[in-house]
């Protein structure tokens, strides 16, 4: 079959690659039919590379498709059932896990970057990483299941209120994301800050109530939100710092964008004074099923977030529009991948 390949940092081809055999009793086997493409991708192909992918291993972590073989064990999943994967399956026994925080499992090896992932036409994982998607789910959006579940563990954590405003920096698509979650859990206004105008209108189109450039927001927060927002998400990575001057007395910075390199100077006395809470969320935390929800019930409207969908021979062509920031979301369609 064919398969996107990471072979060393900056390296990824497109190359012949033996389909998945001798599945083990716990696993199944996925036909794929779309894969997403996010940041971390971009980065583990950065030279230096920003996030670590194993040499040799076929990328991809965002990904839909269809159960097509199963292992000796797996009795929940029947040949055909339409599933998406969490590509960070714990192993349930170690102390992080057996605290509830399969997030941090001392044991994960992710799929799509130490074990082949989705950018292929067949991937195995455990049967315990694979959750039941409606067929009435277009596929493009199905693919972005496990950065949505990301984004509810955020959320979740954010303790978000009807009535609470919420500021996120950061238009990619996982800030979307947030932002169209706290507008629909009744959070108001809920206001994104963005530099590049198709991102803040992709944002507008999700259902936030504004989205602003970072001068005119410095311009307008006093208007806006005099003193502070309930809840401020930065979603970039390194705006730690902008995310404190804009929150509330006693409100909640959540912390989910990565940059290993980024440094904040803050001030420590003022998170005491005011009582800042600063939450920091990273993956998924039993939190697919809520995604999957979210997905078939259509409500966000998170459609516009998918800006491009591209056959495997255009996963470099993805690549540079999410470099270029031309793209938000790239879906590579796996239908035509023999």
């Amino acid at each position: 079959m064919k398969a996107a390949v990471f072979k060393s940092p900056g390296v990824l081809d497109v190359a012949d690659w033996p389909e998945p055999t001798d599945l083990a009793a716990d696993e199944v086997l996925i036909e794929v039919e779309c894969c997403g493409m996010c940041g971390s991708d971009v980065h583990a192909l950065s030279v230096p590379p920003g996030h670590p992918t194993e040499p040799g291993t076929v990328m991809g972590h965002e990904f839909v498709g269809y159960v097509v073989d199963r292992g000796a064990g797996v009795s929940n999943l029947e040949l055909g059932t339409r599933v998406v994967v969490d590509p960070d399956p714990s192993c349930g026994a170690c102390r992080n896990c057996q605290r509830g925080m399969p997030s941090a499992c001392l044991n994960v090896r992710a799929i799509g970057v130490y074990r082949d992932g989705g950018l292929a036409r067949l991937c195995r994982v455990p049967a315990r990483a694979a959750f039941v998607i409606s067929q009435d789910v277009p596929p493009e959006l199905a693919a972005i299941a496990e950065p949505l579940a990301c984004v509810v563990h955020g959320v979740e954590r954010s303790e978000v209120r009807p009535g609470d405003s919420a500021v996120v920096f950061g238009g990619g698509s996982i800030g979307c994301m947030f932002a169209a979650l706290f507008h629909a859990a009744g959070a108001s206004p809920t206001i994104l800050i963005e530099p590049a105008d198709r991102r803040r209108q992709i944002a507008l189109d999700c259902g936030v109530d504004a989205a602003f450039t970072p001068e005119e927001w410095a311009a307008r927060r006093d208007e806006e939100l005099p003193f502070g927002a309930d809840v401020v998400v930065d979603a970039v990575g390194s705006l730690f710092t902008d995310a404190l001057a804009n929150v509330a007395t006693g409100g909640r910075v959540v912390l989910i964008g990565m940059n290993s390199t980024a440094r904040a100077e803050i001030s420590q006395n003022d998170i005491t004074r005011r009582g800042i809470t600063v939450i920091g969320s990273y993956i998924t935390n039993f939190t697919f099923p809520t995604a999957i929800r979210l997905l078939e019930r259509g409500t966000p409207d998170l459609s516009p977030i998918v800006t491009h969908r591209l056959s495997l021979d255009e996963v470099h062509h993805g690549l540079e529009l999410l470099r270029s920031g031309e793209a938000l979301k790239v879906v590579i369609d796996l239908n035509d991948a023999s």
